[in-house]
């Protein structure tokens, strides 16, 4: 330990002067006094040890507020790391193959698909029904069982700055970080006009993207199908590494419809506006899968488009308490295919034309 004491700049009298004629006999000189007195400070330094300081107590740090607000119900994150903290949707899909009893499907131009009364669980037609290519925004699909097996509809997402999409080229709905939208309201943009955003704003709003990866792809074997892997929740940017099928298309489609009121009301509707309101601003959509507009019976699906994708459109469709599930994958003109094969579908359940 080094201790310096100045005694130039010590006035006369001054507090180190006083000390040393206190407890320093007046025998030794002035200055030998303040010398002695030096050398007992430092003795004394070195002797009584300094007392520890204690630690200051850690600052308390407000819990983070979780971005979905839910009923006390809501599941917690999981205990164990690596766990998914989302649960998925326990219903088994099998179709059975039936297409040896129906003949005479309308030629269809596509990669893969799949005709399906999902009364019967029996497979009408079908092209290459298990081969893997990349879903586009029939993706979202998935993330909607996921959504709506998770969280109630009122729940609450505030947009994050990474949902944000300003990407003229992405379907959006176009909201900013910050806003405040529903579970109800986020599927509907995902449902209507296929927003990218929305698709990313509920993992980003809720338990994460990581997450919310575990689950869609824990999704897929709880539904007791085993063609599709899932690495975001949009279907785009393309990845060739996410892939599905027309079978597990039609399961998925499946799944939604018979298990979520929701999903049926949202997909079947032509629009969806949301008018504004204190959380956020005002949303004008308009239904972008057109087989609703040209074929009455169609109650809803999901439509898709990437380069590596092409053309996807997964359909749903309903007359007389009949219904079918339709899927076309990078098949150009999907809409009019499509409403072609549910037509003959139909006409496989007894049904006349439509007129």
């Amino acid at each position: 330990m080094h201790l310096s004491v100045n005694f130039r700049n010590e006035p006369p009298g001054g507090p180190l002067s006083i000390l040393a004629h206190v407890l320093i006999p007046s025998r030794f000189a002035s200055g030998s006094r303040l010398l002695l007195l030096a050398v007992l400070l430092v003795l004394f330094a070195i002797v009584v040890p300094t007392a520890p300081s204690l630690p200051r107590p850690a600052r308390a740090s407000a819990p983070a507020s979780p971005a979905i607000v839910a009923p006390a119900a809501t599941r917690e994150p999981p205990e164990n790391a690596g766990q998914p903290a989302l649960h998925p949707l326990r219903a088994e899909i099998h179709f059975e193959d039936a297409t040896a009893q129906h003949r005479g499907a309308p030629a269809t131009v596509a990669s893969t698909g799949i005709l399906v009364d999902i009364d019967t669980n029996q497979v009408l037609w079908a092209l290459e029904p298990h081969s893997q290519r990349p879903p586009a925004s029939t993706t979202k699909l998935v993330t909607s069982i996921v959504a709506l097996e998770n969280f109630p509809p009122d729940g609450i997402v505030v947009i994050k700055p990474e949902a944000v999409v300003n990407d003229f080229i992405e379907t959006r709905m176009g909201f900013f970080a910050g806003e405040r939208l529903t579970i109800r309201e986020l599927l509907a943009g995902m449902l209507t006009v296929s927003a990218n955003d929305a698709a990313r704003a509920i993992p980003d709003g809720t338990f994460g993207m990581e997450q919310w990866l575990v689950a869609m792809n824990e999704q897929v074997t709880a539904l007791g199908l085993g063609d599709s892997h899932f690495t975001n929740p949009a279907g785009y940017p393309d990845d060739p590494t996410m892939v599905s099928s027309a079978y597990d298309l039609a399961g998925f489609a499946t799944a939604a419809y018979r298990n979520y009121p929701l999903f049926r009301e949202l997909a079947a509707n032509h629009d969806n506006n949301i008018p504004a309101s204190a959380n956020h601003q005002e949303f004008k959509m308009h239904n972008i899968n057109r087989l609703l507009e040209i074929y009455p019976p169609a109650v809803g699906g999901k439509s898709g488009f990437t380069d590596l994708a092409g053309p996807c459109l997964v359909s749903i469709a309903v007359r007389d308490n009949h219904h079918l599930v339709a899927v076309l994958m990078n098949a150009q003109k999907m809409f009019d295919q499509s409403k072609a094969l549910l037509e003959w579908g139909f006409a496989q359940d007894g049904l006349p034309p439509l007129k």
